[in-house]
């Protein structure tokens, strides 16, 4: 193999190695969104389970 033919083996196989960490990393961006409403979506319940606990306490008491 001539080294012409090396280097640009080489550089493709680079530039293919770019392009998949591109897109490996706009997936990476898509799921640390959907962590982050999957996160935002638990507090809302976790907020509301507590309110309807104290809720349930408060009319238990009287």
């Amino acid at each position: 193999m001539s080294l012409v033919a090396e280097i640009l083996d080489r550089l493709t196989g680079v530039s293919t190695l770019r392009e998949k960490v591109s897109q490996q990393d706009k997936v990476l961006e898509g799921m640390q969104r959907i962590m982050l409403d999957q996160q935002k979506e638990l507090a809302e319940v976790k907020g509301t389970l507590r309110a309807l606990v104290t809720m349930q306490q408060f009319s238990g008491k009287k």
